[in-house]
């Protein structure tokens, strides 16, 4: 038992330090650009910023597949590794077009990361206890968030954009090391197929009900986080609220997320995964709908707790399902079309609501985006005896 523990804390934290970088880079991507070239074209940093989930979405289903037939525990080290090297290059990106190559190579090494280490955090906890593990892997990823962001910050206003991808690379060097420590799961077999068969297992894994709710639940949740980090920041500012506004708002529903996701992996474990994730689904879409009915930060506060409510429901769930809806021999490859939907998610959110925006206001952009969610909601009331499979 002991030595579970100790693999999965470090599993835990190798995941925490291994996916900071990333979401560090959220908010500062487009202001290095126009650093390094302040002249650079409006559609070129757009481009650039995007390029990271252009890389990383199929980066994700390849590279799960591969965890399968190569082991979870090597790609895991390989995928940091090239992350951290790939941050260091950030800092010797001397125009656009430079910076536009190492965001492909960091896309790149990101999409070793995702699938393998759900991999293992799902083969760490018996079959009862998989929603409290996948809880726990959640947290880290939701911690590495309110982490990334606030590094992202203070490091950047106080020493500069350099030290910023140095502090970055170091802790994806120490996560490294906490990597180092863990071993293969038990009982995991290496796969033996040709592409063929792959195709074959990737169309039967999409034909299992159980696996498809996990995908609609996290596409749904992350096309409407892609709303929510674009908009909301903006009609902050537009009813005249500045910068500590918002993070107090962020960070609000940022730590009602990750106080939730444990309770919620126990709600899966206990009732089955599709009860925790439709309520989170109609929380999270409760929370868009009334947004824009508040003006004021303490009147928008409590919008922001439902949200993290839902956020905190929905992941743990939504990756329970998946990991109890696929085989063991296909769960590199179903952990990384979930990662690769959850990247989507936000990839294809974030613009259309900002164009919605644009024609119309920044509450009809929040609010147009819960048709997603709501479409979710239904798929998951419609399938509703989906929870045994395997």
């Amino acid at each position: 038992m002991k030595k579970k523990r100790f693999q999965s804390v470090n599993l835990l934290a190798a995941t925490f330090m291994g996916t900071m970088d990333s979401n560090a880079m959220v908010p500062v991507i487009a202001l290095y650009a126009v650093h390094l070239d302040p002249l650079i074209d409006p559609l070129l940093i757009g481009i650039i910023v995007a390029m990271y989930s252009i890389v990383h979405i199929p980066a994700n289903i390849v590279f799960g597949r591969l965890a399968d037939k190569i082991g979870l525990r090597f790609p895991f080290i390989i995928g940091l590794t090239w992350d951290a090297v790939s941050v260091l290059l950030y800092t010797v990106a001397a125009d656009p077009f430079q910076l536009l190559l190492v965001r492909m190579s960091h896309g790149l090494g990101g999409g070793f990361v995702g699938p393998s280490s759900m991999g293992m955090a799902s083969r760490m906890a018996p079959e009862e206890r998989k929603g409290r593990m996948m809880a726990k892997y959640g947290m880290a990823l939701a911690l590495s968030v309110i982490v990334g962001f606030a590094i992202g910050g203070m490091v950047i206003d106080r020493f500069g954009y350099h030290p910023f991808f140095y502090v970055l690379s170091a802790m994806l060097f120490v996560a490294v090391g906490f990597a180092l420590r863990v071993k293969e799961p038990e009982g995991f077999q290496r796969v033996k197929s040709r592409f063929s068969e792959d195709l074959r297992d990737f169309i039967a894994m999409l034909r299992r009900k159980a696996v498809l709710l996990s995908y609609s639940s996290i596409f749904s949740l992350y096309f409407l986080m892609g709303a929510f980090t674009v908009l909301v920041p903006l009609y902050m500012k537009d009813l005249g609220m500045g910068p500590t506004e918002v993070v107090i708002a962020f960070s609000t529903f940022a730590i009602l997320s990750v106080m939730i996701h444990y309770p919620s992996g126990i709600l899966c474990d206990k009732m089955g995964a599709k009860v925790p994730a439709l309520a989170g689904l109609i929380a999270i879409t409760i929370a868009m709908l009334m947004i824009p009915y508040f003006n004021t930060l303490p009147s928008l506060l409590p919008a922001m707790v439902i949200f993290g409510v839902g956020h905190g429901l929905v992941f743990p769930s939504s990756s329970t399902m998946v990991v109890r809806g696929t085989k063991k021999e296909v769960r590199g490859m179903a952990s990384g079309v979930f990662y690769a939907l959850l990247v989507a998610g936000v990839a294809v959110g974030a613009p259309i609501a900002g164009f919605i925006a644009s024609v119309s206001s920044y509450g009809v952009g929040l609010q147009s985006a819960v048709i997603v969610s709501i479409i979710g909601a239904v798929l998951l009331i419609a399938f509703r005896k989906t929870e045994t499979e395997r």
